[in-house]
Order: C-alpha cells, then sequence, then structure tokens
C-alpha cells in the first residue's frame, strides 16, 4: 500500500518519489508526536491526508502505521 501512497503524493504534489517518501516520513513523525503527547485526534490523520493530497480513504494507512 506504501507504494501507492507515494504515487499518490508525487501526482498531487508534483513531486518525485524521495520527496514524497520525506513528506510521509514527516506527516508519520508528526503524528507519532501527537501520539505520544496523547493529543492525537482523528482530525490530524484527516489532515495528514489533506496535507499529502491525499484522499481521506488513507486514514486506515496512518492508524495502523501509528498502531505498529
Amino acid at each position: 500500500m506504501e507504494n501507492s501512497i507515494i504515487k499518490n503524493i508525487c501526482n498531487s504534489c508534483s513531486c518525485n518519489e524521495t520527496e514524497a517518501q520525506e513528506y510521509l516520513d514527516d506527516e508519520i513523525r508528526n503524528l507519532r508526536e501527537l501520539r505520544d503527547l496523547n493529543d492525537l485526534r482523528y482530525e490530524d490523520m484527516e489532515q495528514a491526508c489533506a496535507d499529502l493530497g491525499l484522499e481521506n480513504d488513507y486514514v486506515p494507512y496512518f492508524i495502523n502505521v501509528l498502531s505498529a
């Protein structure tokens, strides 16, 4: 699933795969920080999708990454 996310980020942000991976890693890092502060909300994952130009269909991806 991560490959499709990277491709979608590339398309929405007009960037290459390396940059897309960095953007995704930054969003995941931010969400983990919020989780560690007990301040993570569902809306934060929706915002991460919006920041990356993704549909909210990718929220479950972030939930899975954060629960691992």
